[in-house]
């Protein structure tokens, strides 16, 4: 096998009792679950390149909101260090510009003044 199973390899090292309430984790596993049935990105049967429609999703973004920014970019990063295919580097890239987007973004909103 070629490249790492998403959910086997990879979420089960970030998404933990430790790093995340079992209330939110068990909401989490479950949204995933069901994005690998509905996007097929699993290394057993599927194809691991999907995984980056389901990154470009609104279905990720519903994960986001449920771990939050820190694990979400701490999930992107091991994605990006663990996948060969540009496809999945490029949408892990540009979800890690968006979500710095919009921790920044505020910031930059309040210095701007029109005359």
């Amino acid at each position: 096998m070629g490249e790492p199973d998403f959910l086997r390899h990879i979420v089960s090292r970030v998404l933990t009792p430790v790093s995340l309430d079992t209330k939110k984790l068990d909401e989490a596993q479950k949204l995933l679950a069901k994005a690998e049935s509905k996007y097929g990105f699993s290394s057993y049967g599927g194809d691991p390149e999907k995984l980056a429609n389901y990154l470009l999703s609104p279905d990720f973004i519903n994960l986001v909101l449920i771990i939050g920014v820190d694990l979400s970019k701490k999930l992107l990063y091991m994605i990006r260090d663990s996948y060969s295919s540009p496809k999945i580097k490029e949408a892990v890239q540009k979800i890690l510009e968006e979500l710095d987007g919009y921790s920044t973004g505020e910031e930059t909103n309040q210095v701007m003044t029109y005359k």
